[in-house]
């Protein structure tokens, strides 16, 4: 697979826009919208989980610094169900 460069800020933005714009005027017939939309909200999320858990390593495994990754963890897993199932997660990663 071929890497793709990775667009500057003005351009994704453009992108997001214009994904938004497709979604919300119905225009979106090939989904391209609403699959550049989900995903950028799930690579966020995981930046998030690999920001904490860089952290959490670099730092000395720190209590807080556990509880912030933990807590990436669980708001990912949390949206990933929801996008899933359209209802909201009753379960955490600390589930028996």
């Amino acid at each position: 697979m071929a890497v793709i460069t990775k667009p500057d800020q003005p351009t994704f933005s453009t992108a997001l826009n214009n994904a938004e714009l497709l979604r919300e005027t119905g225009n979106d017939h090939h989904h391209i919208g609403h699959a550049l939309l989900y995903l950028e909200e799930r690579c966020r999320m995981l930046e998030s989980i690999a920001h904490a858990a860089e952290e959490y390593i670099r730092f000395g495994e720190d209590a807080q610094l556990h509880t912030k990754l933990v807590k990436a963890l669980e708001a990912f897993e949390n949206y990933e169900v929801e996008a899933e199932t359209d209802e909201a997660p009753s379960f955490g990663l600390d589930q028996g």
